[in-house]
């Protein structure tokens, strides 16, 4: 398998119309780039493919990330939200991902910005790691192994 992914970022202080798409390895180093020349998010990225279930009236993934991604350290964190393919399948549920990584000076991280949604302790990951996540991801269509996961709650 290997699914397309949508990146929906700001370019400047507009929101694109319409989401980047990513379908090789390559383009995902690229995009990911951008959204770091773009500098700071007004809101965290949202990434997902249209090759995967949708549910509700609006056709909302069923599973989908948040990325914050401080442009001047290239750190960041990912946030989750779909199946629990691992534990109690048929629950939707959300994680943040888990560093092992140290980080002299780790900055402020959200997964909601509007609501200063802060994620947890511990969720600052590097651009690589980000990325291989993104691309297993983008293989297997289910929450990432290559990092590890810490629940922010049940969806349903």
């Amino acid at each position: 398998m290997s699914l397309t992914l949508e990146f929906w970022y700001y370019a400047g202080s507009n929101r694109a119309d319409e989401p980047v798409v990513v379908k090789p390895e390559a383009a995902l180093e690229r995009v990911l780039a951008d959204v770091l020349e773009q500098g700071p998010q007004p809101h965290p990225t949202q990434v997902a493919s249209p090759d995967l279930p949708t549910f509700g009236i609006l056709n909302f993934p069923d599973r989908m990330f948040k990325l914050d991604l401080d442009p001047e350290s290239a750190i960041g964190a990912l946030h989750y939200v779909g199946p629990d393919e691992y534990d109690e399948p048929g629950r939707f549920w959300s994680w943040a991902s888990v560093s092992n990584e140290e980080f002299t000076d780790t900055p402020v991280l959200y997964i909601d910005k509007q609501n200063r949604t802060l994620f947890p302790p511990k969720s600052a990951i590097s651009l690589n790691t980000i990325t291989m996540a993104l691309e297993e991801f983008r293989q297997t269509g289910t929450r990432p192994t290559c990092i590890e996961w810490q629940s922010t709650g049940g969806i349903a």
